[in-house]
């Protein structure tokens, strides 16, 4: 899994494939660290250092938005991911409504939460850990620039209590939560 997310030729539609092929067989491989101690949502989420890094001039952030909700679908609550809300791009916008082009069925366009929601969601800290953090929704269908006209862009945009916006690549209780239930147990 981490040499697939390391490879930022592939489109959006092969990464979902191969994510749910490697997920069903073997979800705890989303949860193994490299050297550095970064599981493979961690090099996707860095899509854009992977890209520079292979001298690619456009970036490709099919990684990113194919491995979360893969580790959503696939990976049980025990197995933790390192998956986050992560922070927003300064070029990053929430526009409200998926694009026309979106090619993900419309019942899996519904959400839970609305503008003005309370919330908490999981958030990286130093050290490769998460917490959890209350916000607010302050945006739907958030979209960076590169991503592709057929991904529906990111469920939230939250403005964290602490300061800080921050996007839920999906709606799922694994990285985004109502603020009364809380977090969920340890792990």
């Amino acid at each position: 899994l981490l040499m697939v997310v390391l490879n930022p030729y592939s489109s959006l539609e092969e990464l979902h494939k191969v994510f749910q092929l490697l997920l069903t067989a073997n979800p705890r491989l989303a949860a193994e660290r490299d050297g550095f101690k970064l599981a493979p949502f961690n090099w996707a989420a860095d899509y854009d250092n992977v890209c520079s890094q292979h001298g690619l001039k456009t970036l490709n952030a099919a990684t990113l938005l194919a491995i979360l909700p893969a580790i959503a679908a696939y990976c049980p609550p025990e197995v933790d991911a390192g998956e986050t809300c992560l922070k927003v791009s300064p070029t990053g916008v929430s526009v409200g409504a998926p694009p026309a082009k979106c090619q993900v069925p419309a019942e899996q366009l519904s959400l839970r939460f609305l503008e003005g929601d309370r919330v908490i969601c999981r958030v990286p800290v130093p050290g490769n850990a998460c917490e959890w953090e209350e916000g607010v929704v302050i945006g739907t269908w958030y979209r960076e620039r590169c991503w592709p006209a057929s991904h529906p862009g990111a469920a939230y945009e939250i403005l964290l209590d602490l300061g800080g916006r921050f996007f839920a690549l999906t709606d799922h209780d694994r990285i985004v939560r109502r603020e009364a239930s809380g977090p969920p147990p340890a792990k």
